[in-house]
């Protein structure tokens, strides 16, 4: 028993000591904090705004849609940055979350200039109505459908801007 316990001890000791040595060539070979090529938080903010898209989907807009074909939503997009944006590519894309109804829609628009600061209101003409095949199989599985809405908005030198929503039955 006691040769074991010497042994064991031993085995901790050496545990010990590779795991320092192991810590002290790690901070040998790590490059000094002045040197880091990730400025800090403080010099970050001190450089230009860069411009930002933002999409808002309104919910007295999506509460006001129908199941029905020729649906108008409109979608606002805002310049939040400080430069003009020449070209900003939306696209709509509708789609049921219930693999069983796998039908998606797509829609795009363009927006040829957008001024800092500026909100412009594109109108998307949409497709809600149910597919032929949920009218005549289960009707009251169908009204109950929930459709997924997701608005991308992109835009040269700009980080795109992403809003979504989930249509109520």
């Amino acid at each position: 028993m006691k040769g074991f316990f010497i042994w064991s001890l031993w085995g901790a000791v050496a545990f010990v000591a590779t795991a320092g040595a192991f810590l002290l060539l790690a901070s040998l070979g790590s490059p000094s904090e002045t040197s880091s090529s990730i400025p800090p938080a403080e010099q970050a903010g001190n450089e230009a705004s860069s411009p930002t898209l933002m999409v808002d989907l309104s919910e007295e807009r999506l509460a006001a849609l129908e199941r029905a074909h020729g649906q108008i939503l409109p979608v606002d997009v805002t310049n939040e940055g400080d430069e003009d944006l020449a070209t900003v590519e939306l696209e709509l894309q509708i789609a049921s979350p219930d693999a069983t109804r796998a039908r998606e829609r797509s829609y795009r628009r363009t927006l040829e200039r957008l001024a800092p600061g500026e909100t412009a209101t594109v109108e998307f003409e949409i497709d809600l109505s149910q597919p032929l095949s949920a009218k005549t199989s289960l009707p009251d599985a169908a009204s109950r459908a929930r459709e997924a809405l997701q608005v991308d908005a992109t835009a040269p030198g700009v980080a795109p801007a992403v809003k979504a929503a989930v249509l109520a039955p």
